[in-house]
């Protein structure tokens, strides 16, 4: 029996002037989705969120990237992190 990857899994906080957007990858290629997903984003927002990419100790193929919006005045994050919920196609999982 094979075992079906996860699909990449996202979770949003906001908070007055703070946004975060975690998005939770499997394997190499959800990584570089990921990635691709967020270089365009800026590209196009042309915005300077901080990022962090944390690796899973036990499998380094596993992770997290943490996409943070501080001061976030203009609320520059939202149009931002919904293009790359969509680009990801987050909320549509098939295996």
């Amino acid at each position: 029996m094979s075992k079906t990857k996860p699909c990449i899994e996202a979770y949003h906080e906001m908070e007055e002037r703070y946004a975060m957007l975690e998005i939770r990858f499997f394997d190499k290629n959800q990584s570089l989705q990921i990635n691709n997903a967020v270089v365009n984003a800026i590209k196009e927002f042309e915005v300077s969120p901080d990022i962090v990419v944390e690796h899973n100790s036990d499998n380094q193929d596993e992770g997290i990237y943490i996409i943070e919006f501080h001061d976030d005045y203009d609320k520059e994050s939202g149009e931002f992190f919904e293009k790359i919920i969509k680009d990801l196609k987050i909320g549509q999982c098939t295996m």
